[in-house]
């Protein structure tokens, strides 16, 4: 049996988010999202799509429709067209919903690549599909309490880093306990992303306050592709 996925779009541009930020990273942004984010800059992913647009040529107009479901060999076949290695992007939506079509397209392209999983962190049997490899890393949001079970289920060989959204609602006491329980170490990169760039003083202000006096180490890192719209 072939298997496929609903693809929104995949394409070639530069990480705007956390550990990889700046890095030539190609795209591919899957449909369907558990979640509802009130902020979600990419609530077109939130549907199914006819068709996946694919951009032969970064930072281009041209785009090419690629009907949808899109199989494993094909998706792999376009990452492979834009670039023979370095950092591929799984995101949508909430990409660990298609883990095991992940897990496929990761055998299929092998070893020259950085896989990232840019999830929502609230899936944690989704973790279990895909290997244990090194050059998979997992950049997970802190939505909700599930966050706990999904960086416990991380595989040992894997990357990981964790990725804080500045909302209004985000509160810093209500993280620490999050971050405690989950087991985060001093050593895992934290980075504090504001909501819409637009940043509170004061809310920053505590959170490094707690962040620091609890032996963490962070980033404040707005989202560059919102400046640089290169896409």
């Amino acid at each position: 049996m072939i298997m496929q996925a609903n693809i929104q779009e995949i394409f070639r541009s530069i990480q705007g988010e956390g550990f990889y930020a700046g890095t030539p990273t190609t795209f591919v942004r899957f449909s369907g999202c558990n979640l509802r984010c009130a902020y979600c800059d990419t609530k077109k992913s939130w549907r199914k799509t006819k068709y996946c647009a694919y951009q032969p040529v970064e930072f281009t107009r041209r785009w090419v429709r690629v009907p949808n479901e899109v199989a494993v060999a094909d998706c792999a076949d376009l990452i492979l067209g834009l670039s023979p290695r370095g950092l591929v992007s799984f995101t949508g939506g909430e990409p660990l919903l298609h883990a095991g079509y992940i897990a496929r397209v990761i055998k299929s392209l092998g070893g020259a690549y950085t896989y990232l999983i840019e999830t929502n962190g609230t899936l944690p049997a989704a973790v279990r599909r895909l290997p244990d490899l090194p050059n998979i890393v997992y950049s997970i949001d802190i939505k909700n309490r599930g966050f706990v079970k999904f960086y416990q289920a991380v595989p040992r060989k894997s990357g990981k880093y964790v990725k804080i959204i500045l909302t209004k609602k985000t509160e810093a006491e209500e993280t620490l306990p999050t971050l405690r329980e989950a087991g985060v170490s001093a050593r895992t990169p934290i980075f504090l992303q504001p909501v819409d760039n637009k940043l509170d003083k004061k809310q920053l202000q505590k959170f490094m306050y707690i962040l620091e006096k609890n032996g963490y180490t962070f980033k404040v890192i707005p989202q560059l592709h919102r400046f640089v719209h290169l896409k």
